[in-house]
C-alpha cells in the first residue's frame, strides 16, 4: 500500500509524523526479520505546538534531521505514514474487467461522488481485494486460489485511499529539508495491521490511542474495511488534571503517569478504572459501539462481528484501560505488542515495552519491505 513511490530498498526506516511527535525506527533485515538497529523520537510539548507538526514542514523536518542524527540512524531513505483524520478511504464494489485499467474510470466515477474534494485535487491508490494469486502446492503444478469468493463472477472489491495533493506536498517538503527520499506515503491503517496483527485472518478493531486524537479501524483478514479519527487524546486527560488538581502542565502530565497507584480496590468504574479517567473513557465507548454498528451494518464485508480489541499509541499506557473496555464490551481487548515480531537486544526489553505503544506506526513501516 501506497499513495506514491513503491520501489524496493535496502533501506528500512519508518518515520511516524504525529501532530506533537516524531518518531523513528530503523530495521535491517536478518532472514525475513526486523532487527532493531536504532530507534529516536521527539515530542513537541503542548503549550509549544500550537499548529500540528504537518502545518510547519521546514521546522518538522529539521527536528526530523536531528532525530535521524542524534540516533545514529544510517539510512538515507524512509517510508512515513499519512493521518488517518487527513485519509479518505473507501471499499467500491465495481463490475470486472480483464484488465484494470479498464475499470479505473469506473473507480473513479464512484469516487466524484464520494471524496471531499475533487478529484483532480487528490492523489488516489486502489488496491483489489479479489483479485487471483498463485501458490505452489507440494508438487510442481501451480493451482490459481482466490483471496475472496464474495461475488467473484460479476464484481470485484477495490479499497481506495485518497489524499489532498496539498497534504502530500508537506510530507514532500518535510522529507526534503531532512535530506530523506522518501520512498511511498503508506496509510496509518497498514502499517498498525503489520505491526501489530501480521497474519491473523481475524474481525480485529485497533484503537490508537494518540496524545489528541484517537483512530478506530476495523480490519478483517488483514484489511481495513473501516477507519475512524474522532477527536479525544490523553492532551484531554492532562487537562482535566491541571483543572481538577489546580496543577501545572508538566506536573499534570506527572500526575498522568502515576493513575495506575489511584486504581484498583478504590474504584467503583468497571475494570477499577481511576475515576478521573470516566470523562476520557466513556465517550471512548460510545464510539466504539458505533463503529461495531457500522460494520455489522457494511455490505462488503465477509464478517459482522469484532473478534477482539487491540490498543496502541502513548494514551493506552493509561491505567485500566483494556479492563474496562473488557468489561464494558464484553470482548477480549489487549495491549498490542509491536515489538512482538522483531529482533532486539534483550537489554534494552524494558525501555521497549514502555516506548512501544507510541512506536507502533513506525515499526509497522519499517516492516513494509522486510514482511
Amino acid at each position: 500500500m501506497g499513495l506514491f513511490g513503491g520501489k524496493k530498498s535496502n533501506t528500512f526506516l519508518g518515520v511516524d509524523v504525529g501532530a506533537s511527535s516524531i518518531k523513528i525506527i530503523e530495521f535491517a533485515n536478518v532472514k525475513g526479520r526486523a532487527k532493531l538497529m536504532t530507534y529516536g523520537y521527539v515530542e513537541v510539548p503542548v503549550a509549544e505546538s500550537g499548529e500540528s507538526l504537518l502545518d510547519t514542514p521546514k521546522r518538522t523536518g529539521e527536528l526530523l534531521q536531528k532525530v535521524c542524527k542524534d540516533s545514529g540512524c544510517k539510512s538515507t531513505s524512509a517510508m512515513a505514514a499519512l493521518a488517518s483524520s487527513a485519509v479518505f478511504s473507501t471499499i467500491l464494489s465495481i463490475p470486472k474487467a480483464k484488465d484494470k485499467k479498464m475499470m479505473k474510470p469506473l473507480i473513479d466515477a464512484e469516487l466524484e461522488k464520494l471524496t471531499p474534494l475533487p478529484l483532480t485535487e487528490m492523489i488516489t491508490y486502489s488496491t483489489f481485494l479479489d483479485e487471483e494469486k498463485e501458490k505452489k502446492p507440494e508438487g510442481k503444478k501451480k493451482e490459481v486460489e482466490k483471496v475472496e469468493k464474495k461475488d467473484e463472477t460479476k464484481h470485484s472489491r477495490v479499497l481506495v485511499t485518497a489524499a489532498a495533493k496539498t497534504l502530500v506536498q508537506k510530507y514532500i517538503e518535510i522529507f526534503r529539508v531532512a535530506k530523506l527520499e522518501l520512498q511511498a506515503l503508506d496509510t496509518e491503517s497498514f502499517a498498525l495491521i503489520r505491526s501489530l496483527i501480521g497474519k491473523d485472518k481475524g474481525s480485529i478493531m485497533i484503537i490508537d490511542l494518540g496524545s489528541k486524537r484517537t483512530n478506530l479501524t476495523v480490519v478483517e483478514k488483514g484489511i481495513p474495511f473501516i477507519s475512524r479519527s474522532i477527536n479525544i487524546g490523553g492532551d484531554s486527560v492532562t487537562r482535566k488534571i491541571m483543572e481538577t488538581m489546580q496543577l501545572s502542565e508538566t506536573d499534570a502530565e506527572r500526575m498522568k503517569r502515576d493513575l495506575g497507584q489511584m486504581s484498583g480496590e478504590g474504584s467503583d468504574l468497571p475494570g477499577g478504572l481511576p475515576k478521573i479517567l470516566e470523562f476520557f473513557i466513556q465517550p471512548l465507548v460510545n464510539e466504539i459501539r458505533y463503529t461495531f454498528e457500522l460494520y455489522a451494518n457494511t455490505e462488503l464485508t465477509d464478517r459482522k462481528s469484532i473478534d477482539k480489541i487491540v490498543l496502541t499509541g502513548g494514551a493506552s499506557n493509561l491505567p485500566r484501560v483494556p479492563e474496562y473496555l473488557a468489561e464494558a464490551l464484553n470482548l477480549n481487548v489487549y495491549r498490542g505488542d509491536p515489538w512482538a515480531r522483531v529482533v532486539f537486544p534483550n537489554d534494552l526489553a524494558s525501555v521497549l515495552e514502555e516506548i512501544g505503544p507510541r512506536m507502533s506506526i513506525s515499526i509497522g513501516l519499517a516492516m513494509r519491505d522486510i514482511e
